[in-house]
């Protein structure tokens, strides 16, 4: 029973592990679309102004 237990200790740990590495790698996905929909702006901005 003791042994079970430890095994789901761990699953769970390494579950958790393995979600905080995804959403950190999800909010720099964002992060960089983000800057690309800016740059987008940015260049149709000045295109306007030309």
């Amino acid at each position: 029973m003791e042994e079970k237990k430890r095994e789901c200790d761990f699953a769970l740990h390494l579950g958790f592990g393995i979600a905080k590495i995804l959403l950190k790698a999800a909010a720099v996905a964002a992060a960089f679309c983000i800057v690309k929909e800016v740059h987008k702006v940015h260049k149709a901005i000045e295109k306007k102004e030309k």
